[in-house]
């Protein structure tokens, strides 16, 4: 049995109590002689603290700083030493203390801890362990999960009865222009509000663990991305279908997939987006402020609110960072290229679907040069916001 923080009056429960520290034994023996062998060796445990806690802090590696830390692999290493010495000397020690301590036992472990090149486990062993854990850690958040669903069947059937049956006269023009641009924002801020949420509690376990060079920063952070898109990608996928079909955009096969391919596309973006925000802001109250100004300015910017060649050249700029603004004009030129509108006599409308984009000068890429261009965004944040994390996730002996 395994228990976390216990509680003074827990750990005097137990007849035996093993310490390891960084792989190797500091103690094994009755609990009730634990603190009086401390205090032996010149590590009293204060009388109103919990023994549990002050074993914890004598066995940690402390990395507040170089000095800190350097003093504290030297006690870990004094320590495992003085134990060693201690059940040496032990001469009607039994021999099942004498066993498990000689197979715990190893002053390899510190030596091997301190080189750059550790490699504690394989690199496919620790991604499964931590994609499985990640799978079954998001399967057993229920609010979670009927959140996700939820808000995707409700937008879905809001925003297509909203755009129901659109037609192809001169007033469907925006309506398609629209629907569309929603479809954009409900693959931003529906997607990375509450993935930085887990990825917040997520993110400060593994720092914690990564204490004691649990694992690698790449391991932990291929498993989020693996668990957090396909999440993404199935619950918003309901949606998609729900509001193209409902709203009657172009029924047509190759349309309907291009445009599916273009959402999945803006969704990693989103993903990415978050695990980069969670990786370098270290404040959750300061991610969550951060993201949604972010992602109100690519809003902003998107290409329908605003044309994008009358926008001032001093902010034109954001366009090439832009993730809704590249999903809005793939989006835009799949359904409206090859359309014809029917304009009532005597009035001035846009005819051909061409025209539209020409207006809204939303062409500057192709769609799948769009497309493109997304999935470079989503890969410049997994790497960016790889390097903040690795940046602040210690220790450093392990580069990737």
């Amino acid at each position: 049995m395994t228990i976390h923080q216990p509680s003074a009056r827990i750990f005097n429960i137990f007849d035996k109590v093993i310490l390891l520290s960084q792989g190797s034994v500091v103690y094994f023996g009755p609990t009730a002689e634990s603190i009086s062998y401390f205090a032996s060796i010149g590590y009293q445990c204060p009388v109103h603290e919990n023994p549990a806690d002050f074993f914890v802090d004598l066995m940690t590696l402390d990395y507040r700083s170089k000095e800190t830390l350097s003093s504290s692999k030297e006690r870990v290493v004094s320590l495992i030493e003085q134990f060693n010495e201690y059940t040496a000397a032990q001469n009607g020690a039994s021999s099942e203390k004498q066993s498990v301590a000689s197979g715990y036992r190893s002053n390899n472990a510190i030596a091997a801890y301190q080189e750059e090149s550790t490699a504690r486990n394989n690199w496919f062993y620790e991604y499964s362990t931590l994609a499985r854990r990640d799978w079954i850690n998001t399967s057993r958040n229920i609010p979670y999960m009927i959140g996700q669903g939820t808000q995707t069947v409700f937008m879905a059937l809001l925003i297509g009865f909203m755009f129901f049956y659109l037609k192809h006269d001169a007033l469907s023009i925006n309506n398609r222009l629209g629907v569309l641009f929603i479809v954009c924002i409900s693959a931003t801020f529906p997607v990375i509000m509450p993935m930085l949420v887990l990825y917040y509690k997520e993110r400060d376990i593994m720092i914690r663990e990564r204490s004691s060079a649990t694992y690698r920063v790449t391991s932990f952070y291929a498993s989020k991305l693996t668990t957090f898109i396909p999440i993404a990608l199935v619950s918003n996928t309901v949606f998609f279908i729900g509001v193209y079909f409902i709203s009657h955009l172009e029924f047509d096969t190759g349309k309907f997939f291009i445009g599916l391919a273009t959402f999945y596309s803006l969704l990693t973006v989103s993903v990415s987006f978050s695990l980069m925000v969670g990786s370098g802001i270290k404040s959750e109250e300061f991610g969550f402020v951060v993201a949604p100004i972010v992602l109100t300015v690519q809003i902003l910017f998107g290409g329908l609110l605003a044309n994008l060649q009358t926008i001032t050249p001093v902010l034109r700029w954001i366009r090439w960072i832009n993730s809704v603004q590249y999903a809005f004009s793939a989006f835009a030129q799949n359904e409206l290229k090859g359309m014809e509108f029917i304009c009532e006599a005597g009035s001035q409308c846009y005819s051909t679907g061409a025209q539209v984009i020409d207006a809204y000068n939303i062409g500057r890429f192709t769609v799948w040069q769009n497309i493109l261009l997304l999935l470079m965004l989503a890969f410049v944040n997994i790497i960016v916001g790889y390097s903040l994390l690795r940046w602040t996730a210690k220790p450093k002996a392990i580069w990737i």
